[in-house]
């Protein structure tokens, strides 16, 4: 028989883009898990642990008004708030500059009240290829293996994308069937670089939403502007003024135990980097 999954979560998944690399950021979120029957009579329960996690963004963006005057109704986006194309001043003007950096690493470093390796990143390169995909395709494979990893047979996740990339249900429904996967040792015991290890720690089918009506897809946006900064900082592309603005090191406010660095071997930042 199989082993009943213990616990679910919901996964909340963002991108970034600036043609030269693509960057795919998501957040897990548990949901439920089963308690065990207090007794022979009882049966098992569900608790809701996403209730929680909600009323802990809520404060979040609470404190966000508070400290910078986002208005919690306003859609947070990482390139609008870096960049200063916003109305997040009261709703009606424009944050900008060392303010608008600052807003930023504030709403990064309060994500305190994430679960534990609960964030990860996948980034892929223009010229990078994967199993034959690129870029978008590339990151999303990428992603896929790396939560069938983080949920094992005892949790399952439904995944939601931001709104806007139609082939993110195709390429799902895919890799449910078929999704080739290499061995982290260079082959697996037959010798053969990939075996075929379809994603069943999803449930559902691909979901969008909205991220104006869901805080934590913004959660991941911001995720992912942070990390595309972070690599354009490596590959010496940021501008005079995001260096001056230190734009490049927003991703280092993330706290270090939200992020699940395990995704790579003898990784520290919680990034994958499909280069």
């Amino acid at each position: 028989m199989p082993i009943a999954p213990v616990s679910h979560a919901v996964t909340y998944a963002d991108e970034s883009d600036d043609k030269k690399c693509f960057v795919l950021s998501c957040v897990s979120i548990p949901t439920a898990q089963v308690q065990p029957a207090q007794s022979e009579w009882d049966a098992p329960s569900l608790s809701n642990e996403w209730k929680e996690y909600f009323l802990a963004a809520k404060a979040w963006r609470a404190s966000l008004r508070d400290e910078f005057r986002i208005p919690v109704s306003k859609e947070l986006k990482g390139s609008k708030l870096a960049t200063g194309r916003n109305s997040y001043d009261f709703g009606r003007k424009a944050l900008y500059g060392e303010r608008a950096i600052e807003a930023y690493r504030f709403a990064l470093k309060s994500l305190e009240f994430l679960p534990g390796s609960s964030v990860f990143s996948v980034a892929a390169n223009a010229g990078y290829t994967i199993y034959g995909h690129r870029k978008l395709q590339a990151s999303l494979y990428a992603m896929f293996q790396r939560l069938e990893r983080m949920m094992t047979h005892k949790c399952k996740t439904i995944i939601f994308f931001d709104e806007g990339h139609a082939e993110y249900r195709a390429l799902f429904r895919r890799a449910c069937v078929f999704m080739p996967t290499g061995s982290s040792r260079g082959s697996w015991a037959d010798g053969s670089y990939s075996k075929n290890k379809p994603l069943s720690c999803a449930i559902e089918d691909a979901n969008f939403k909205d991220s104006k009506t869901s805080w934590f897809v913004q959660i991941a946006d911001l995720v992912a502007y942070a990390t595309l900064t972070k690599l354009r900082k490596e590959r010496g592309d940021l501008s005079e003024k995001e260096i001056r603005l230190g734009s490049g090191d927003l991703h280092d406010y993330i706290p270090r135990d939200v992020l699940n660095r395990r995704v790579v071997t003898n990784g520290t930042d919680g990034i994958v980097r499909l280069r």
